[in-house]
């Protein structure tokens, strides 16, 4: 009985860790500007963990005819903390050239929390701009909120 209890746990326990993990899709809104706005562009990220490192596409929806799409890379910390940057896909490098700054300039990074739930896992956070001059007031940044994409939706 002692067993049959302790297999039901542990089947239990693993069918919710994969379920509410941070791999899949996750949508929401990126803001930019004001850190206490909620409203901001569509946004949708794709996560996957491999080998401890989380690889990822971030996709925001501008407009209909303007979708930017990025890799990611970063990884998870003990207090479920999450940091990503992007990753040099050399789409940002005539950009770079025409305005003779680093291509890195282009790139954003995130830092985020992973709320792990039964019912509605959460990913709230902020992300910036890779700049020279981390406070000069050009440099770009805003917040991220984001909850698990429904599968068929």
């Amino acid at each position: 009985m002692r067993r049959l209890l302790t297999l039901t746990i542990m089947l239990l326990s693993t069918g919710l860790y994969a379920q509410n993990g941070l791999e899949g899709l996750w949508e929401g809104v990126i803001t930019e500007g004001d850190l206490q706005s909620r409203s901001g562009y569509r946004f949708e990220l794709y996560l996957k963990v491999e080998e401890g490192v989380i690889k990822g596409v971030s996709t925001i929806f501008v407009s209909q005819d303007s979708i930017i799409k990025q890799e990611l890379r970063g990884r998870m910390y003990q207090d479920r903390s999450v940091g990503l940057h992007e990753v040099d896909s050399g789409q940002y490098r005539q950009e770079a050239e025409q305005t003779g700054l680093p291509v890195h300039t282009f790139f954003r990074k995130y830092q985020f929390e992973f709320k792990r739930s039964i019912w509605d896992s959460t990913i709230e956070g902020y992300w910036q701009e890779v700049y020279p001059a981390p406070l000069d007031l050009k440099r770009r940044r805003g917040r991220i909120f984001l909850k698990r994409k429904e599968s068929g939706a």
